[in-house]
């Protein structure tokens, strides 16, 4: 009778590699998923101990390639990715992708998007619109809602206005950067510090904000007045000053409002010069 053969002892070492391309190909390996890889049940803790050491992260009885790793992977091959990602990432939980998503936002290393009724992600590189510009769109379907609800004779929009706002949102001087990084011209600067000043409320030696940026819409986008706004700040020719109380605002004029720290809204101009 033919005696079985010796199993070869299981060298851990020399083992490693194929794992690790194993890995790096589909994302994780399981802990039963070692057995095909010759590992003996009682190697099979020490095996993914090994690979953890490696780089790579634990999950439940297993391993996988880092969630960030392969999201950042993924977004070089697709710049823009659908959300939740199901089946693309490897390994990991609802939960988790929720938290990887939220953190790499927070870190500028990543874009939450909403297209149509669904949500995405993108990598920073990935033009989309800074959060002044989705003011600017709130604006308009202000305007839109205005219109479509008017009675008792109907309303529309200016085809002209419609255009100027569209290509500055597209086409905008900073690329999509926000109001604050956009160079105004000094002009408009001169403008809103001129208006400012005559408009002060009575007793206040205050500016309403709202009222101060509807004077300059009909020649400058909402974005340029901003900026503008932004920048007669950092001339020391105004100051801005939040509002007290958000719920005294009307939605228009919150929208017109620049944003100021932790969600505020700037809704109060001192001119800093001398009146005329």
């Amino acid at each position: 009778m033919a005696k079985p053969k010796a199993t070869p002892p299981f060298d851990l070492e020399s083992s490693i590699p194929a794992m690790v391309n194993a890995l790096q190909a589909c994302g994780a390996l399981k802990k039963t998923e070692l057995k095909a890889f010759m590992v003996p049940p009682a190697l099979q803790e020490a095996v993914l101990a090994r690979l953890v050491a490696a780089g790579f992260e634990p999950m439940t009885a297993g391993v996988r390639v880092p969630l960030r790793q392969q999201l950042q992977q993924l977004l070089r091959q697709r710049p823009v990715l659908g959300w939740p990602p199901g089946k693309l990432l490897k390994g990991g939980t609802p939960k988790e992708y929720k938290a990887l998503a939220s953190e790499l936002a927070r870190a500028g290393e990543l874009q939450l998007l909403v297209r149509g009724k669904a949500e995405a992600v993108a990598g920073p590189e990935v033009p989309a619109l800074a959060r002044e510009e989705l003011r600017t769109l709130g604006l308009l379907a202000l305007s839109v809602q205005k219109a479509l609800k008017a009675k008792p004779l109907p309303r529309t929009l200016l085809r002209a206005d419609l255009r100027e706002l569209l290509l500055d949102l597209l086409e905008p001087a900073g690329a999509g950067a926000p109001a604050q990084a956009v160079k105004p011209r000094p002009e408009l600067v001169d403008l809103l510090v001129l208006e400012a000043g005559r408009r002060l409320e009575p007793g206040m030696g205050l500016c309403f904000v709202p009222g101060l940026v509807l004077a300059c819409l009909g020649e400058h986008s909402l974005t340029a007045v901003h900026a503008a706004l932004f920048q007669a700040v950092r001339d020391g020719r105004l100051e801005l000053r939040p509002e007290s109380g958000m719920d005294s605002l009307s939605a228009l004029e919150l929208g017109l409002c620049p944003p100021g720290l932790q969600d505020t809204r700037l809704s109060w101009a001192r001119p800093l010069e001398p009146r005329p």
